[in-house]
Formats: structure tokens, sequence, C-alpha cells
């Protein structure tokens, strides 16, 4: 009887009514064991009492133990509704993460259009364009083209310094041939790269292409983000396009190809400043066409202007890309040479001259044979005024020593041209030799 407590409250753990019944059919097997006269004990009836009373505690511990059960499914629904938060509450994070991502994209596109609307200076809006680009596509090897107006030809505006896409050869590798034959968006799946037109009103205006990282490329969704990006910026580039047509037209002759007086001028100075700073040569040439005068007088203007336009031809064409051709008057050209020697300006000089005088210059029915004259001055033997380091200073235009040095230096050429003019033309004279 004593331990049917123990009994109903241990079985009940696993099983409380089988804890009961067990517990009760001990109790009233004891019960009947001890017989009636002995329950009426004062002690036996206490026992009794007590293991009644313990059973009942033991019910009710159990009963208690068994509500856990009922509370399971309550702690179930808990945790379900907890981590539904907890998924909800990611997914609000992801979607707010995508919104300031888009808002960052928003706000790049409107910095990048705003920018190419208002550049004046191209070099330095190329250079922040590229980082609206870096921003807007997330990576670090791109290439922004545009295409010159005139020719065709691309032009690098945009890029990355760390990338690879620096150059229109790089980009046809990248494409497996000429980029420019390229009409539609195209996405290079196994390069994760993608190549895209920038067209305005129909035409051709520019290119850019972007190479990701394979851990970055994404080809969902990146038609569109390139869409969008090439075509707010389609305008833009187009005025970019005009300003770089309108300040190739202040600086080059429209009729010999060749650069302008004034940007022959400041090429010179600025050629000046640098062969003073680092103690470098610098050859300048004047050639002049001999007896223009009389072939416009006997074939006309219109022939004139048509020996002028070929001779600029030749003159670019017989110089290496880091020389500088400008018109210098109406039938006189110079020619700069950085870093050149004596022999190498005078060879060169004498190329010019036999090219041009090899040349038949024909227009319908007209054929003319056409020579120069050419006059050679040297920097620093033909410059009397020793450079400084005050002639470089930013902002002060050399201290002016930089246009004395060029007057100086033209003037001595021009006085070559003239003793090659006065000893019979078709010839090449040094101001070293008079």
């Amino acid at each position: 009887m004593a331990v049917s407590p123990l009994l109903s409250y241990f079985a009940g753990r696993f099983n409380r009514w089988a804890g009961v019944l067990a517990a009760a059919a001990l109790f009233a097997g004891a019960a009947l064991e001890l017989g009636g006269d002995t329950l009426a004990g004062g002690r036996a009836l206490a026992l009794a009492l007590w293991a009644a009373a313990a059973l009942s505690h033991s019910f009710a511990l159990n009963s208690r133990g068994s509500g856990r059960g009922g509370e399971e499914p309550k702690l179930r629904e808990a945790a379900e509704r907890t981590a539904g938060l907890e998924a909800a509450l990611l997914k609000l994070k992801k979607e707010f993460a995508a919104l300031g991502e888009s808002e960052k994209k928003s706000l790049s596109l409107y910095s990048a259009v705003k920018l190419l609307s208002e550049a004046v200076d191209l070099e330095s809006a190329g250079k922040q364009f590229g980082r609206h680009i870096r921003d807007y596509f997330g990576t670090s090897d791109f290439g922004f083209f545009v295409y010159d107006l005139s020719t065709a030809a691309p032009e690098l505006f945009a890029f990355s310094e760390k990338g690879g896409l620096t150059s229109w050869e790089a980009v046809a590798r990248l494409a497996g041939g000429d980029p420019s034959r390229i009409r539609n968006l195209t996405i290079l799946e196994k390069e994760n790269s993608v190549i895209a037109p920038v067209g305005h009103a129909g035409s051709a205006a520019g290119l850019i292409a972007l190479r990701f990282r394979p851990e970055n490329f994404r080809s969902e969704g990146l038609s569109e983000a390139v869409e969008l990006f090439t075509g707010e910026v389609s305008f833009a580039v187009k005025r970019i396009q005009l300003f770089r047509q309108v300040e190739w037209l202040s600086r080059v002759d429209g009729l010999t190809g060749v650069h302008r007086r004034n940007a022959l001028d400041e090429k010179l100075r600025e050629e000046l400043l640098r062969a003073g700073a680092f103690k470098t040569t610098l050859g300048f040439l004047i050639a002049d066409i001999d007896h223009f005068k009389a072939i416009n007088d006997r074939y006309g203007h219109q022939f004139g202007d048509f020996v002028l336009k070929r001779v600029g031809a030749l003159l670019r064409a017989g110089v290496y890309e880091t020389d500088f051709v400008g018109r210098y008057g109406g039938e006189e050209f110079g020619i700069i040479l950085p870093r050149a020697d004596f022999a190498g300006v005078l060879r060169k000089a004498e190329s010019i001259r036999t090219r041009i005088e090899a040349e038949v210059f024909s227009q319908g029915f007209d054929s003319v044979k056409v020579t120069v004259s050419i006059g050679i001055a040297h920097f620093p033997r033909d410059v009397s005024s020793a450079w400084s380091p005050l002639a470089s200073r930013p902002g002060r235009s050399g201290n002016g020593w930089d246009q004395a040095a060029a007057g100086e230096l033209i003037a001595r050429a021009d006085a070559a041209l003239y003793r090659a003019k006065e000893t019979g033309r078709n010839r090449v004279v040094d101001a070293g030799g008079i």
C-alpha cells in the first residue's frame, strides 16, 4: 500500500491511466490483504489515508505532466509562427537590399547622363564616366568607345585601368571579330562578358564591352540592365560625338586635314617645355610648295586646293604618330619632330621632299609635278635663351620662355626655308649651315 503512490507516479510518466490503474490495484490488493479489521486500526487507517492522498497527488502530477503533451502543438505552432516571421523578415531584408541596389544604380545612371550632357573637358569626363560604369555594373573590366563622326573610327572614351578591355583590339579578340559589326546586344557566356552597341536615331554612336568575374556573372537581368544603360546615355554620347567634331574642326584644317596654325603653335610650345625639362632635342620643319601661285594661276584655285589637300595627306603619311603636322600659312606646313636628332630630322625632311617630288598630281585632265622646299631648325641649338625650371611652372604659360623659344625656332626654320628658295628650290636647308 505504501509503495502504490510511487508506482502510480513512475508508471504514469509513460501512461498516466496505466499508472493509476496499477497503483489502484496494488492499493486495493494491499487493503484486502490487510483485512477490514486491520484497517480499522489507527496506524493502518493513517497509512491508507496517506497512500490515498499520495496516490491523488501522483495522479495530479502526472496529469500536469501529460498536459505538456497538449502544450506541444501550441509550442510547435509558436515555433512555426516564429519561423514564418523570420522568413518574412529575411524576405523584407532582401527586398530592401534590392531596392537599395536599384536606387544606387539609378543614381549612377542619372549621374552618368548628367555628366555627359554637361561635359566640356572630355578627358576628365571619361574618367568620371568610367567610375559610373563600374558602380552601375559592378565590374572593373570594361571599355566604352565613341565613334568619330568623320571617320567612324572607334575612340576609347572610358575604361578601367585594372581591366584588359582598354583597346579596340582587346575587344575584337573578345568578340572574335570586328566589334563594329555587332548590331545587337551580345552575351558571351563562356567569356562572362557582354558587348552592346550604343545607338542614337538609328545610327551607331559607340560601343560598350563588359567582362565579369565568373562568380559575379549573372546573365539573368543583365540584358535589361545593359539596354537600359545604353538607351539612357545614347543621347549624351551623341553630344560627345558632336563636341569632339567641333573640337576637331577648331584644331584641324578642313581642306588639308592637318592641324591649324593655333594648334601648331600650342603644340610647339608644349614640346619645347617638355624638351627643356627632360633635356631632349626637338626638330622643326617648314615645308613650302614651290611655285604654288603659278599652279593656282594656270590650273585654277580648285586644282590648287587639290594640291594642298594631297600634300597634307603625304605629310601626314610621311611622319611618325608622335610627330605633329600643321598648316603654317597658305601653302606652308610646319612639322614638329620630338626627340629627333640632327641626322634623323635631315633624313625625314629629304624623305618628305623626294616623296612629294615623285608624286603625280592629277585631277581631271590636269596632271602636274610638285616640289617643296624645306627649312630645318633644332632645339636647343637654335634657341638662345636657356631653359629654367620656372619655364614649366603650371599656370604661367611657360613663364614666357616657351613663346620666346618657339618664336626663335620658327624664325630660324623660316630663314633656312628662305635660303632653300634662294638656292633653287626643291631642296632641304638646315639653319645650322647658314
